[in-house]
């Protein structure tokens, strides 16, 4: 009996973390600088870039709004903080009105 093989399918962090590299790369940044701009430690970089840990939401939120640039897109556009920020203020707003029955 033949067994299935199941791929594993890139998760969220996975495609933020590809975007991270690029952009990282193209700006011409060691994995030093990044993590001194966004507020985290290198070995926290390292370990995105080397698949050792994923990449949270909020990271991937930090580094767009200091990048400017939407890796949560996946393909780093610009972008400015208010339009990074909207979306997750409505999605908010609609979830604490359910939350409240109104």
């Amino acid at each position: 009996m033949k067994r299935k093989i199941h791929r594993k399918q890139p998760t969220a962090s996975a495609l933020w973390v590809a975007t991270m590299i690029r952009l990282r790369k193209e700006l011409g940044m060691t994995q030093a600088q990044l993590a001194t701009m966004i507020g985290m430690s290198k070995d926290a970089v390292t370990s995105w870039e080397c698949g050792r840990n994923e990449m949270r939401l909020i990271s991937a939120l930090r580094i767009s709004a200091q990048l400017q640039r939407n890796i949560l897109s996946g393909k780093a556009e610009p972008i400015t903080v208010a339009e990074l920020v909207q979306p997750r203020v409505v999605a908010y707003e609609r979830s604490l009105r359910r939350r409240l029955g109104v």
